[in-house]
């Protein structure tokens, strides 16, 4: 029989020491049994947790290739984006055009 012994201490002073503290205290089995119960939860769900982190990177890059491959909105994505920064010549074109569209309407 092959047993290995690990002393482990604890620094009460520290939160996450005397939670653990505490939580072997009230544990229904031995401290080994305990210790080595969690420890294989922790790494059962660390496992778990990056599998399903790799699948779920694998989904989205599906579909954003999938996305970029055929745009299902035709180019109506263009007026959702905002538009770009527009130069001081193009906004003084722009309310020159306000103006004119403006003074066409006030004719009706």
């Amino acid at each position: 029989m092959s047993v290995r012994n690990v002393k482990i201490r604890f620094n009460l002073d520290k939160e996450n020491d005397r939670r653990a503290y505490d939580y072997l205290q009230g544990a229904e089995k031995s401290y080994s049994k305990a210790v080595i119960s969690v420890i294989c939860g922790f790494m059962e769900l660390s496992e778990r947790t990056a599998t399903e982190d790799a699948f779920l990177e694998r989904v989205i890059s599906t579909i954003r290739e999938e996305v970029g491959k055929s745009n299902p909105l035709g180019g109506l994505l263009q007026f959702v984006q905002t538009p770009p920064a527009q130069t001081p010549a193009e906004k003084e074109n722009n309310a020159e055009t306000e103006e004119t569209v403006l003074a066409f309407l006030d004719s009706f």
